[in-house]
């Protein structure tokens, strides 16, 4: 070995079975397993020459180059350890599970190489099974590999040229998915996506689809990346639908037209540590779209609304200007062009006890029926609303928190409803007072320990609390008011009708349905608890339980004296089990009205069982299975089973078997809904995506005939 030296830069060190110097010329020469290390890099090479004074070296004979990640291998290379400056010919890069032949390569500055025909594939045979051709490439130092003139092939085959290509390794996303099956909706299906890093920050994806019942569609996507500022993305799909209507849609009178498109925008900006911008902008062709070809998206969001909202936040207040149009006319929906609100965070008053908190806002509203066409929420008005608090905590005895309220609302609209008995400007005044209080009690156990089930001494901590809200009848009811921000309720199957903030805060300014304020006196009461253990020297809570009701000491009309009683169960006892659960009981007829319920055990990533049931009386009673398990090194399967137990019928039946080859990972599927509003459908696919790229498009459950990146 050679001693350490540096003319510049790090110090080098030489290995080699045979090793010598020419002081004259400031050269090493090694022979034999060559290793010289330096600014970590390290080449390797059967004989290499050094120059101590311009850091240069020449390695000849099974020569490999280390780097920032990269390994190369070439017959010759050379290589500057101070500049960074390679050549080399004939050569084989590896990065990432990525294998590249390139027939020369040349980095000209700090890990940016530039290449003369170059060929990629995540494929290691030779030749290999599938490879991207390019005439050149280049490599950036973030990794990203841009391809020119590049051309896919299978074998030797070719199969779609391409002017640029460029992805990034590392990343989990695959550059290619192609999901191909058969659907009873839809006919036989081909989707295909690919991705393209346009710039460092830039990922553009486009989406070609074909089914025969439907027609062509496709589409783009554009994520984009503003450093330090923000981020967002841009996307669009667009079919011509040969068959956009079926017998339900028909029925329910809707007009569904064969240009069916989607536009999304989803963009957040930070202009200062305290200012941000978010925006959402959804624009639809009809309102069966996302349900047809987004069913996911569809799922999580079945209107989805759009909005440009400003945020500046300040040490104790909240200040914000938010615009939502209604630019789909068939969704129902309020909008709010726009709404400047001014909140005031829980704020001492000089040194006295007293905290002041409060929130006002104004804006113009208007009421968007959509194709509900209900004749009560259509109309619009300006509204001003103001509310001011103060509040006094306490802490009585060192133990009893206590923390009373009183509160002053004053809302003022430019106009009044149809409903109302007069039609002009309206003003209302509201006033509340109350308070809340709760204490904790506890108990230890440091004794009780158990290594299998990690449990390092016991706690279980009790919290009764109580809320108190009492509001006098306004001067104005809900019927001389529009109905903007109101208590919102859905008809369910049954014919009751389900409130959809049915356990709302009572105090204001949590409570925000402004518009639907109504005499109150009411007492809420309940009883948290908690079982928490010690791990890695952290609380950690076993089970939470959460028991409430309201008593009305006056009723209004169709309130009982006691609210039905609502708890909540969360369960962490050991890293691979967990459940919630969610109940609704009505004290009154004694009846469950509603439980949810979701419990998952699994196994690292070998296998995982999950069990859930919702039940609304009167509605439905789902229960849902939910497994994946490896078989084997290279197959994977999963099952997705929804079965109404109200009807005795099968809702979704999904089964999903997963395939690792060599190069691919291939999913194999079949799934059928019976769906409520429109004809049962069935699913056959498959879908193929790199191995190298573990990110699957493929959802692992729920799937649907989708495209545009669904």
């Amino acid at each position: 070995m050679a001693p350490s030296e540096s003319v510049q830069g790090e110090p080098v060190t030489i290995d080699a079975k045979q090793l010598r110097f020419d002081q004259d010329s400031s050269m090493a020469y090694g022979d034999g397993d060559v290793v010289v290390r330096s600014n970590g890099a390290i080449l390797q090479g059967d004989h290499v020459r050094y120059n101590r004074l311009t850091r240069e070296a020449w390695a000849e004979g099974h020569v490999r180059l280390t780097r920032e990640g990269r390994e190369w291998a070439a017959p010759t290379a050379y290589f500057n350890f101070d500049t960074g400056e390679m050549h080399a010919e004939h050569v084989r890069g590896f990065e990432d599970g990525i294998v590249m032949w390139i027939d020369s390569i040349s980095q000209t500055e700090t890990n940016h190489y530039l290449t003369t025909r170059l060929a990629l594939s995540t494929c290691e045979n030779e030749p290999p099974d599938y490879r991207l051709e390019a005439t050149h490439a280049e490599i950036w130092p973030d990794g990203r590999i841009e391809l020119h003139n590049a051309v896919l092939k299978l074998g030797g085959v070719p199969i779609f040229w391409l002017p640029m290509f460029s992805f990034t390794p590392h990343s989990d996303e695959p550059p290619l998915e192609v999901v191909v099956g058969m659907n009873s909706d839809q006919g036989f299906f081909l989707l295909t996506s690919t991705r393209w890093h346009l710039t460092t920050n830039t990922i553009l994806g486009v989406h070609l689809d074909e089914r025969t019942r439907r027609g062509v569609g496709g589409g783009l996507d554009l994520n984009y990346q503003m450093p330090q500022e923000g981020h967002g993305s841009l996307r669009g799909y667009y079919i011509s639908d040969a068959n956009p209507m079926d017998k339900q849609d028909k029925n329910a009178g809707l007009d569904i037209p064969t240009d069916r498109y989607r536009f999304q925008w989803l963009h957040k900006q930070y202009f200062s540590d305290d200012i941000a911008l978010t925006v959402s902008l959804n624009k639809l062709s009809d309102p069966n779209i996302l349900e047809d070809f987004f069913p996911n998206e569809f799922q999580r969001d079945r209107q989805p609304d759009s909005v440009a909202d400003i945020t500046k936040r300040g040490p104790n207040y909240t200040l914000s200007l938010l615009v939502q149009p209604e630019v789909n006319n068939f969704f129902t929906g309020v909008e709010r062009l726009p709404e400047a609100k001014w909140a005031v965070n829980r704020t001492r008053i000089g040194s006295t006890p007293f905290f002041y908190e409060g929130e006002s806002s104004v804006g113009e509203y208007s009421m968007n029926p959509g194709l509900t066409n209900d004749l009560t929420f259509v109309g619009n008005a300006v509204r001003m609303d103001t509310f001011h608090q103060i509040v006094m905590p306490q802490m009585l005895g060192g133990w009893l928190s206590v923390v009373p309220h009183a509160g002053v609302r004053y809302t003022y609209y430019n106009r009044a409803p149809e409903t109302a008995a007069l039609t002009n400007e309206v003003r209302r005044y509201v006033f509340d007072l109350g308070g809340e209080t709760s204490f904790k009690i506890s108990r230890t156990w440091d004794d009780v320990k158990s290594d299998a089930l990690r449990v390092d001494g016991l706690r279980h901590i009790i919290q009764p609390f109580a809320s108190y809200q009492w509001i006098p009848t306004p001067n104005k009811g809900t019927n001389d008011l529009f109905q903007f921000d109101t208590v919102r309720s859905t008809t369910l199957k049954g014919g009751d009708n389900l409130v959809l903030t049915r356990y709302s805060p009572l105090d204001f300014p949590a409570y925000n349905s402004i518009d639907d304020i109504t005499r109150e006196n009411v007492l809420r009461f309940g009883l948290r608890q908690k079982l928490q253990t010690q791990r890695d020297g952290r609380p950690w809570d076993l089970v939470e339980l959460e028991n409430w009701t309201d008593y009305h000491i006056e009723k209004n009309n169709g309130e009982r004296s006691f609210s039905d009683l609502y708890s909540t169960l969360r369960l962490r006892p050991v890293e691979y089990l967990s459940m919630d659960a969610f109940a609704r009981y009505d004290m009154h007829d004694n009846v469950l009205q509603e439980l949810s319920t979701a419990i998952r055990v699994m196994d690292a990533d070998r296998w995982s069982v999950g069990v859930g049931t919702l039940f609304l009386r009167n509605d439905s009673n789902l229960v849902c299975l939910d497994t994946a398990a490896r078989l084997s090194k290279r197959w994977t399967a999963h099952m997705y089973q929804r079965f109404d137990m109200e009807n005795g019928a099968w809702e979704e039946q999904e089964y999903l078997l997963r395939q690792e080859t060599h190069d691919w990972y291939i999913t194999y599927g079949i799934s059928r809904r019976n769906q409520r509003d429109h004809s049962n459908e069935v699913t056959v696919f498959f879908a193929v995506s790199l191995r190298a790229f573990p990110g699957m498009g493929i959802p692992l459950s729920q799937i649907g005939v989708g495209g545009g990146g669904n």
